[in-house]
Parts: structure tokens; C-alpha cells; sequence
């Protein structure tokens, strides 16, 4: 089965809103250290029109075009706080396998898999993981607030 999706020229406005959200989108998951597949897809799928099966991958290498962007602007820089540079390349060299094991895992699902369970799947996976996101974002700020109520009276 082959899906057509329409021509990249001429742009259209869809294109231009799915372009800023997709910069802003990284541009915040950069800051916060993580990939941001899981904002792009969404965007790449309701704002840009594209299906799940062509909006994953899209994602993936986006994603990493990301990482190698960061990785360029960071592998010279040391940490603040330690003697050491600021990409901890051991732990790279621990994670990346199963990364990568992951992703070919992913890209067969990707192939195999109908639209309709892969949607399902995302919605599932990205509904438990804003959920643990959120569980833990309201019990570090109740412990920050908790902190500084103690340490300075709650004064800023």
C-alpha cells in the first residue's frame, strides 16, 4: 500500500504553522535535554496532514538532526559544577545499543503494523507518559515550595 502525501511546493499555510510548531517544539525539548518525538508526531500528524506511517520516521530523523545539532554545540563544553565535560560520552556508549535496538524494533512495527493500532499505541503511550510527567512536575514543586517556605519564608 502506498499513500501519497501532497507536494512540498507550493507551501501551505498548514505547512508554515506545522514549521513553527515544530521549532518551538524542539527548541523546548532541547532545553529539557530530551528528543521531543513524542510532540513532533502529533504535530506532524494533525497540523501537517501526514499519516502515522510516514509521520513516525519524519519524527525519527528529525529528531535526529536534533541530536547532532546538540551534540556539535555541546561535545567541547565542560560541566559547571564537576571536572568533566558536560556529555557524559560513557553513558552514551551504554545507552546507545538499546537505542538503537529500539528503533529498528520501532521501524518494523512501523512496517507491519496497522494505522489504527499504531494510533492507538501512541495515544496510549503519550497519555502514561504526561501522566508520570505530570506526577512528578507537581511533587517537585510542592517540594521546591515546601524548600523555600522553609529556607527564606517565602519571600523571593
Amino acid at each position: 500500500l502506498h499513500e501519497e502525501h501532497k507536494p512540498l511546493l507550493p507551501l501551505s499555510s498548514n505547512d508554515f504553522v506545522g514549521f513553527v510548531c515544530t521549532t518551538m517544539g524542539l527548541m523546548i525539548a532541547a532545553g529539557g535535554g530530551i528528543g521531543g518525538g513524542g510532540v513532533l508526531v502529533p504535530i506532524y500528524i494533525l497540523v501537517m496532514g501526514f499519516s502515522p506511517k510516514h509521520a513516525i520516521p519524519l519524527s525519527n530523523i528529525t529528531v535526529f538532526g536534533g541530536a547532532v545539532a546538540n551534540t556539535l554545540l555541546n561535545s567541547m563544553k565542560r560541566h559547571p559544577l564537576a571536572d568533566r565535560p558536560l556529555i557524559d560520552w560513557d553513558l552514551i556508549l551504554v545507552m546507545e545499543p538499546l537505542t538503537i535496538g529500539g528503533a529498528l524494533i520501532g521501524a518494523f512495527l512501523n512496517k507491519l503494523l496497522p494505522e489504527t493500532v499504531l494510533v492507538v499505541s501512541l495515544v496510549v503511550l503519550l497519555s502514561f507518559t504526561s501522566y508520570t510527567t505530570l506526577k512528578k512536575a507537581i511533587k517537585m514543586y510542592r517540594l521546591e515550595s515546601r524548600f523555600m517556605a522553609e529556607n527564606n519564608g517565602g519571600k523571593e
